[in-house]
């Protein structure tokens, strides 16, 4: 897996060499003292409305099977979603993430790969995991790493 590509991968079955390149490009997954002290590392689900690259998703399916969550992990994120039976995660590291929001909408880029998402609950404001996302993605930027 090259770091600087933006991939999806088809994670509906078990292999630990797939886990073992994912916890490499965006770290392993946060432990029980982390989420405690920290809260959530996961996100409320979010529609996808428009994407570029890899996704192949169906333009007239309804917003159930457009469905993704995101995971926070030490060094990035995993968008998670499911194409029929299923079950892919794209993931990102911080210094080739960006996000963008617009209204509702949120972007989030990886070189010319992006998705449009909403989230499925209405806000007011933005997503508090998504902030959660801006925050340690700055943090990572200036200190090396994710407290």
């Amino acid at each position: 897996m090259q770091a600087s590509k933006s991939t999806t991968y088809n994670n509906t079955r078990v292999d630990r060499k797939l886990d073992k390149e994912i916890d490499k490009l965006v770290g392993k997954r946060f432990g029980l003292l982390y989420k405690l002290k920290n809260g959530l590392v996961g996100s409320e689900p979010f529609v996808i409305h428009q994407w570029q690259g890899d996704f192949d998703f169906d333009a007239e399916s309804k917003d159930y099977d457009r469905k993704c969550n995101i995971e926070l992990r030490p060094n990035g994120i995993i968008v998670h979603y499911r194409k029929k039976l299923s079950t892919f995660i794209w993931p990102i590291p911080f210094h080739q993430l960006t996000i963008y929001k617009s209204g509702e909408v949120i972007s989030i880029y990886q070189n010319t790969n992006f998705i449009k998402m909403k989230p499925m609950l209405r806000r007011k404001k933005l997503s508090p995991f998504i902030q959660k996302v801006i925050d340690a993605k700055a943090e990572v930027s200036q200190s090396g790493q994710l407290h």
